[in-house]
């Protein structure tokens, strides 16, 4: 199932007020993820680019073909890259960014698991590096978030894709923030 324009806007509804910590993390780290650069970018999932006109001037737009890109067999045609120019407004960050520092990563058997970003960024986040407690209330939403974007089977194979590719390699030690047990929708894993 795509998920809709509808769905996506209900996220970022769901993500717009909660941050990670009771504070602006910005101040950890100069808001350098939020400063606008060539070198930070972040893929939208498939549809999320519908909240957008593409005209935004915050944001620098390429149209990628997910062939050329580390992307699962399941998935054609072309996905959108973005990069800021400058501080967005806080209400139109893209999910990926309402969701760092932390990363779905999916266990064989289907069991979710929130876990810190394992990411190479160009810099050093201090949620990371100094494992500070996250506020259970971002944890928790970013969980049901994670679970509404697997309803969508595009979504689940990059997961899938996301976490084997990770779990290949040998020092990959995820360090997990939240675990559930196994989604009873997709016995598959």
């Amino acid at each position: 199932m795509a998920l809709t324009k509808e769905t996506y806007q209900k996220l970022y509804d769901m993500l717009c007020d909660v941050t990670p910590l009771e504070y602006d993390c910005g101040i950890l780290c100069d808001q350098v993820c939020c400063q606008g650069s060539k070198d930070l970018g972040m893929y939208l999932f498939p549809g999320e680019e519908e909240l957008f006109s593409m005209k935004e001037d915050w944001l620098k737009w390429e149209a990628q073909k997910v062939k050329y890109y580390d992307f699962p067999p399941s998935w054609e045609g072309t996905v959108y890259f973005v990069t800021c120019t400058k501080p967005c407004p806080r209400k139109m960050r893209p999910l990926q960014c309402r969701f760092y520092p932390l990363a779905p990563h999916l266990l064989a058997d289907g069991s979710l698991l929130l876990i810190y970003d394992p990411a190479q960024v160009p810099y050093q986040c201090p949620l990371i590096t100094e494992k500070m407690k996250l506020r259970p209330e971002f944890v928790q939403r970013v969980y049901e978030a994670w679970r509404i974007l697997l309803e969508d089977g595009k979504i689940r194979d990059l997961v899938k894709w996301d976490s084997r590719e990770r779990e290949g390699r040998p020092d990959f030690i995820p360090e997990i923030v939240l675990a559930e047990d196994k989604d009873p929708a997709d016995p598959a894993g």
